[in-house]
């Protein structure tokens, strides 16, 4: 089921300027589990981003990474209701193979510069995805979320607190 957008409109904080987010795995995990430091400012974002229908956005690979994750908690009707949640609220971007021709070439010329690179490849494809559909947020709490290879893309990355 498509979620149904109303205009978008854009939630502002100081220079940030957010109309389309792409939502990383640590944001699930903090909004479906309570007991995490952080549940309480996802609560928080989470309704703020629907309040003011800003786009939202994560990836096929990231609903199994939060399926796995909700399902050595939860039963598998509680797992489901959480996934089933997000794909209502959230448009699920998928990657293909010539996306990860494309990433894989770019990491290839960034260590030929830096021969001492240390990104994670998911993470990567993640920000490949919010640049290829044109999102102009990556929300993480991931401190070193792709740095040597995050300058390369038109998306900002940005925290939690950075939204409240």
């Amino acid at each position: 089921m498509e979620r149904k957008r109303q205009e978008t409109l854009y939630v502002t904080k100081g220079s940030l300027v957010m109309n389309s987010v792409f939502l990383d795995t640590n944001f699930f995990l903090d909004i479906f589990d309570k007991k995490r430091e952080r549940h309480p400012k996802a609560k928080e974002v989470l309704k703020l981003f629907l309040d003011n229908n800003v786009e939202l956005y994560t990836s096929s690979d990231i609903i199994s990474t939060i399926s796995y994750f909700l399902q050595k908690k939860l039963d598998l009707k509680s797992s489901v209701t959480n996934i089933d949640f997000i794909v209502q609220q959230v448009t699920i971007l998928v990657a293909t193979n010539k996306d990860f021709g494309e990433l894989n070439q770019m990491i290839f010329q960034k260590i030929e510069e830096d021969t001492k690179l240390n990104i994670d490849y998911e993470d990567c494809m993640q920000l490949f995805l919010a640049n290829k559909y044109n999102v102009k947020s990556m929300l993480t709490s991931d401190k070193s979320f792709c740095n040597g290879i995050k300058q390369n893309y038109n998306v900002q990355v940005i925290t939690l607190e950075e939204c409240l």
